[in-house]
């Protein structure tokens, strides 16, 4: 059975990315999820955008780092495909960065 390992990727320009982008969802947000798409710079914010390229590298290179240590070159042939957390979490990353953090709203 395939499992999960722990990964050794520094992640400190993610966090502290993570960081700048809470400091300013305090800040900007009116709103009480205090999510960026409700925040009025959202299509014009670089920080956010930064984050969301950040975080997209991270989890790709976690996801890859996860396939190499088990011999796999694709998730479709892992046992835990449908339960990957690394998986749903390159996935959601994929999918942030196609909108840019805007909570769904995508750009074409």
């Amino acid at each position: 059975m395939t499992e999960l390992k722990e990964f050794s990727i520094d992640d400190s320009e993610f966090v502290s990315q993570k960081k700048e982008v809470e400091l300013c969802r305090q800040r900007s947000v009116r709103d009480e999820e205090k999510i960026c798409a409700k925040c009025k710079n959202v299509y014009y914010c670089d920080l956010i955008k930064e984050f969301v390229l950040t975080q997209f590298k991270l989890k790709i290179a976690r996801l890859k780092e996860c396939q190499a240590s088990n011999g796999l070159n694709s998730c479709t042939n892992c046992e835990l495909f449908f339960e990957c957390k690394v998986r749903k979490e390159y996935v959601d990353a994929t999918y942030e960065k196609m909108n840019e953090g805007r909570g769904g709203e995508f750009d074409f």
